[in-house]
């Protein structure tokens, strides 16, 4: 066999200075000094005989070799640290579960029973938007994610049904003038200040479209973008605008009067699902937290049903 031209530790590199478009960057990531990084993308290019990058006005363009290996060298890193994730999983037990924010109550119920279930593994949740935990995943920094169904178009992800039926509602202060209303459309919403999460939020994304299907040509406001669930309902029960929730973690404020779902014509379901990369290594405690979220999640369904029935 002829040994390869290609030294790993140069091919990383490479990656990094390709993916920050800087060798500053890369260097202070990698914690090497400039020149030490250079050394290595020149050594890699004479390998090859190929120019790999130009830089102009200290700006970083990748060649068309560049590119093209830049595609390849991606898939080595994400293996290498999927597998680095493997072999520390061995010597430690841990997981790492990103979170969309909308359904942090579902999850939080999960996380408790396993928990319980498994007191020596490391439980490790981060929660942002549902595309942040996508780009996670894809990223190796977390072994799982839990979020809103939707095609997030990368062929690398396997997806997981967890449950269809989630219901969200869009609350306001009971003081406000839009909660005065008792029937309302989504087109009585044009101009109305919204509180939602940022632009990689998916349920941001179906409202908006709902808002635009509904009849709404004017762009409503969005005068604050929160990551954060319970921030969102404490600005909406301040006055501030309106917040689309999932009804668990609103049902509270709710019951005790500090918010009101508004009376629109049709409820606003979504799915949800745990996602993983579809090369990941098997990972039975991971599977085992999947179990717990669908079972939390279908509890929760039942429970908001059953109170809805009640209501009616």
């Amino acid at each position: 066999m002829t040994p390869s031209r290609l030294d790993l530790h140069s091919l990383i590199v490479f990656y990094y200075v390709a993916s920050e478009e800087s060798i500053t960057a890369a260097a202070d990531k990698l914690y090497l000094t400039q020149p030490t990084v250079t050394y290595h993308i020149r050594s890699l290019e004479r390998n090859v005989g190929l120019k790999l990058l130009d830089i102009k006005r200290q700006r970083i363009f990748l060649t068309r070799a560049g590119t093209g290996l830049f595609e390849y060298v991606r898939e080595i890193y994400h293996q290498m640290t999927s597998a680095e994730r493997y072999l520390e999983n061995l010597k430690e037990a841990s997981l790492r579960v990103g979170i969309a924010t909308t359904f942090s109550t579902c999850v939080a119920s999960a996380a408790s029973a396993f928990e319980k279930l498994y007191p020596r593994v490391r439980l490790i949740i981060r929660s942002s938007s549902s595309y942040e935990v996508v780009e996670d995943v894809l990223n190796s920094q977390v072994d799982l994610g839990v979020v809103v169904s939707m095609d997030y178009g990368n062929p690398k992800l396997k997806s997981i049904k967890l449950s269809s039926r989630q219901r969200l509602v869009l609350v306001a202060s009971p003081s406000s003038s839009i909660a005065q209303r008792q029937r309302l459309e989504y087109v009585n919403l044009c101009g109305y200040p919204l509180i939602l999460g940022p632009e990689t939020s998916a349920t941001r994304q179906i409202i908006l479209k709902k808002l635009r299907v509904g009849g709404c040509a004017m762009p409503s406001p969005i005068i604050v973008e929160v990551n954060s669930s319970e921030w969102g309902i404490n600005l909406v029960e301040n006055g501030e605008g309106v917040g689309l929730h999932h009804i668990m973690s609103v049902e509270r404020a709710i019951a005790e009067g500090r918010l009101k779902v508004l009376p629109l014509s049709g409820d606003i379901f979504v799915g949800v699902d745990a996602i993983i990369r579809a090369d990941a290594p098997e990972h039975p405690i991971a599977e085992r937290f999947i179990s717990l979220v669908r079972e939390a999640c279908e509890a929760k369904h039942r429970k908001s049903a059953a109170r809805a029935a009640v209501k009616k």
